[in-house]
């Protein structure tokens, strides 16, 4: 049996504001699954550790400079024949310096996190959300890019 497949590694950082409890939140465009509400992130770079492409993909995307990441768990996409698979690590992050700034990714602002609901948020945010909340410690989905579930076999 083989042990190694093809891996896409991302990350996604819910960066929280602790004098005010808002999660900032990005507007991404340009995007191959429902837009919406969604955290900072992005692929991990060859040779680059997860929490520093997490650190660097907020610095890019908000203009923040996190101090650092906590791991929450994370969310796997397969591809049909399962031989592929685009691996998440999800962050949490509350403390930082500078100041927010969109950049090409899209709009990006504070918002309490009672407004977060499926009609205003990406495809599978609010299913994120049981991971960063440390509800669940991961979620999957058998479609690339498609609807995140818990996983169902934890």
């Amino acid at each position: 049996m083989t042990r190694t497949q093809a891996v896409e590694l991302v990350t996604m950082v819910m960066v929280t504001d602790p004098a005010t409890g808002k999660v900032l939140v990005e507007d991404k465009v340009n995007v191959p699954w429902k837009a919406g509400h969604s955290f900072p992130g992005g692929h991990v770079e060859v040779g680059e550790s997860c929490a520093a492409a997490a650190i660097r993909e907020v610095f890019e995307e908000t203009g923040l400079t996190l101090t650092s990441v906590d791991f929450c768990g994370t969310c796997e996409w397969f591809s049909t024949d399962r031989q592929q698979r685009k691996l998440g690590l999800l962050y949490r992050g509350d403390q930082f310096t500078g100041t927010i700034k969109a950049s090409a990714e899209g709009p990006i602002y504070w918002l309490d996190p009672a407004e977060l609901t499926a009609e205003n948020s990406a495809e599978s945010l609010l299913t994120l959300l049981k991971v960063f909340r440390h509800e669940v410690a991961a979620v999957t989905s058998d479609d690339w890019n498609g609807r995140l579930q818990p996983d169902p076999s934890l």
